[in-house]
């Protein structure tokens, strides 16, 4: 078995495995998802820009959680970490594709934040 309790834990919980409670979050993400890509073609409208913006921030905060967790759960994943360490299965995953496309979905969100009057807040929307 991969992984220590927390690191396995993890891993099942993302994945939809060991609780109904997981099976909801996974099921979630799926909906944030739909209702993320809705409200950026939405915000693609002249005048729209802001719209939903609340129901954005809730998919970013929800999607940063997934992402924790799922990099905690490296440890138990298969795909990551056999044969390495900590450190490299880790590594591994945040340079696989969907780990750089949930980066890529979340990061801009962040760099606005921390730099409001910047090109990443005028254009993060659009990054993400």
């Amino acid at each position: 078995e991969l992984g220590n309790p927390l690191e396995r834990a993890s891993y099942k919980f993302v994945n939809g495995e060991g609780s109904t409670m997981a099976r909801k979050f996974e099921q979630s993400i799926y909906i944030f998802i739909f209702l993320a890509v809705a409200v950026g073609v939405w915000q693609t409208m002249e005048g729209q820009e802001d719209a939903f913006s609340e129901i954005e921030f809730i998919a970013v905060l929800v999607f940063t959680l997934e992402y924790v967790m799922r990099f905690v759960g490296v440890g138990a994943d298969p795909e990551f970490a056999g044969g390495g360490n900590a450190l490299t299965s880790r590594l591994r995953f945040m340079v696989s594709f969907y780990s750089v496309i949930d980066l890529l979905a979340i990061v801009p969100f962040y760099l606005a934040l921390a730099l409001p009057n910047s090109l990443v807040n005028d254009y993060d929307e659009y990054l993400r």
